[in-house]
């Protein structure tokens, strides 16, 4: 709600309930001449000063502030009216005087009410309600005298006043009292309360000053309007320091006002940022109390507000003009809205200097909740701006993500691609090579039996080795899955038709063998190939009728061992066909990490053939053949 808007709501809500209530809008006024000296206590009794009473209407304006001051002289001024008659106890409900000095309130000569505090900082704000029936049983009064002692110059006046019941009167006191105290309050407490939740913002964002600018504001919005709630304690702060915080407090306030609004704007005029520093620091400086008292702060503070006024006049159109130049609408709302604050400080200054009638409520406590809730649309505009400005940064992160993410997946496709043609070229590769040494060397060997006529006898046994050969291979692409268990296994199947036609019997020792993580298929031929060429010579050289083989699991590795009981036969470094033979075996060995031995058992006790595999090859890389 606009201050305007809500002042004439208070007032209508005070003018209803007040409807059955005596309104006294004339009573009868005395003028004395100004004395010198300071003010007086008043005392408790007063009798009815002489002179000429006229009659005034209220609100009644004594006299109007002037520029200069009195510093020793003390006007006093009295009104005076009747008590109706009524037999419900009244009371006596006043809105608001306003003076620099002190007012004390009579009932037929008795003393019932006097104003408290620092004479120029007295309670005037706060309305005045007076119980006219006295509980100590004095009768109630048949006529009221109001006496108002005044800093000569500097104004004097008395809003209107009511008599009547609680029921009547009660009503529009509170509402009264709400909108001249409580409500200033309340608003003081809550634009302070965010002003530090502004300073908590700039702590941490500090290339951002209107949230700095906004807190000071708070803090001097807090400072100015405690001038409104009551009379000063000055106990707590002397009233020339109190009164030099209180002037320059809505200076500052303005100015500062009109930074936030070129911040908001985002430009900067530097000529008139420093017109305004250099004005309210001039008027802070000159208003100082070190050689000001209270009364002459008081005189000098109509000067002090027209010289902010005219200030902020001047600053008025250019802040406008940064404001339509700048995308902001919110600092356009703000620029523009100071039209509506130069006619709120204006109504404020007349009804301070007595231009105005004193039933009218100060509004610039009330303007403070427009520029608080253009502050909190510039919070909340702020917010939804980072909330926007995340959620797209979010978007675009998870779309990058999403990019490189199928950039990733299209490489591994291709990486997968390119693995599965080399380990099929390897395996091509492989298998080559080994049919170009097993296969193919003993078909070579049968082709020239064939070409010689040589015996059947010798043919089928080279067709049998190339059968061998071939199945050996198809073997080692058999998936074993590390598992030499089952890797032994398929050589028992393959080699016991050889044994069981050569009339030996095999003897089998095999246990639990660990998994051996290196047994590729190209690994699996050499293990096979080495013990079937071990076999091979068994069934050939050694004249045996017995073949053990047994397995050893060590800390490091499995051994694998051949026993016969033949004549202890240990091959020799020829071979036994092309691509055989031990170095054949002893080149297999080593590419698997492994070791060979044989050892003859005794004589005519046969011979140990012994093959050592590692665990995992990292722990074999030192290991060599060993015949």
């Amino acid at each position: 709600m606009r201050p305007w808007l809500l002042g004439l709501w208070l007032l209508a809500c005070a003018s209803t309930a007040v409807a059955e209530a005596e309104h006294r809008t004339q009573v009868e006024f005395l003028a004395l001449a100004p004395v010198a000296g300071g003010f007086n206590e008043p005392p408790a009794r007063q009798g009815m000063p002489p002179g000429t009473w006229q009659s005034v209407n209220l609100p009644h304006v004594a006299s109007l502030r002037e520029l200069g001051f009195g510093a020793e002289q003390v006007s006093t001024r009295f009104y005076r009216l009747p008590v109706p008659a009524s037999a419900q106890p009244l009371f006596l409900y006043l809105p608001r005087w306003q003076t620099v000095g002190q007012l004390a309130i009579y009932g037929d000569g008795r003393l019932l009410w006097r104003s408290a505090g620092d004479k120029v900082w007295n309670g005037f704000n706060v309305p005045l309600w007076l119980a006219l029936d006295g509980l100590d049983g004095q009768p109630r009064p048949q006529q009221l005298l109001l006496r108002m002692d005044s800093a000569a110059g500097l104004g004097a006046g008395l809003s209107s006043l009511w008599l009547g019941s609680e029921d009547e009167l009660l009503a529009d006191y509170r509402v009264r009292l709400l909108a001249q105290v409580l409500l200033p309050a309340a608003i003081g407490m809550a634009v302070l309360a965010l002003g530090l939740f502004a300073l908590g913002v700039w702590s941490q964002r500090r290339h951002e000053p209107i949230y700095g600018l906004f807190f000071a504001a708070a803090v001097l919005y807090c400072l100015r309007i405690l001038h409104y709630l009551g009379p000063l304690d000055t106990r707590l702060i002397a009233a020339d320091w109190f009164g030099w915080i209180t002037i320059n407090s809505i200076g500052w306030m303005v100015a500062i006002n009109q930074l936030f609004t070129l911040r908001l704007c985002e430009k900067r005029m530097r000529w008139l940022e420093r017109g305004l520093l250099g004005f309210m620091g001039a008027s802070t400086l000159l208003t100082l109390p070190l050689w000001q008292s209270a009364e002459h702060l008081a005189a000098l503070a109509a000067v002090c507000y027209l010289g902010g006024g005219i200030m902020f006049l001047i600053s008025v159109p250019l802040v406008i003009l940064a404001a339509h130049r700048s995308t902001s609408r919110l600092a356009r709302w703000l620029a523009w809205g100071n039209l509506l604050a130069l006619g709120v400080g204006t109504h404020d200054w007349l009804l301070q200097n007595y231009h105005m009638s004193l039933d009218a409520l100060y509004l610039v406590p009330y303007w403070q909740i427009t520029f608080c809730l253009l502050f909190c649309l510039v919070l909340g505009q702020r917010y939804l701006a980072s909330i926007h400005g995340l959620e797209r940064s979010h978007e675009v992160l998870a779309r990058r993500l999403a990019e490189r993410e199928a950039e990733l997946q299209e490489s591994h496709r291709q990486l997968r691609e390119v693995e599965r043609r080399e380990v099929l070229a390897g395996e091509r590769q492989r298998l080559m090579q080994d049919m170009h040494d097993g296969l193919g060397s003993s078909l070579t060997g049968a082709l020239r039996l064939a070409e010689g006529a040589s015996g059947a006898a010798d043919l089928e046994h080279v067709l049998r080795e190339c059968m061998d050969e071939l199945k050996l291979t198809i073997d080692s692409l058999e998936p074993m899955e590390a598992d030499l268990t089952l890797l032994l296994a398929t050589l028992r199947y393959r080699l016991q038709a050889r044994l069981d036609a050569g009339g030996i019997r095999l003897r089998w020792q095999v246990g639990e063998l660990p998994e051996l993580a290196w047994l590729t298929p190209g690994n699996v031929l050499h293990v096979l190939r080495i013990l079937q060429e071990v076999v091979t010579n068994i069934l050939k050289h050694a004249d045996a009728r017995e073949v053990a083989l047994s397995t050893r699991v060590e800390a490091e590795g499995v051994l694998i061992q051949i026993v016969d009981d033949g004549c202890g036969f240990v091959p020799g470094e020829t071979s036994t066909g092309r691509g055989r033979g031990i170095g054949n075996i002893r080149s297999r060995a080593q590419a698997l990490g492994g070791s060979v031995q044989w050892a003859v058992e005794g004589l005519d006790q046969g011979s140990r053939f012994s093959l050592w595999l590692p665990r995992s090859r990292v722990a074999s890389g030192g290991i060599q053949a060993m015949i």
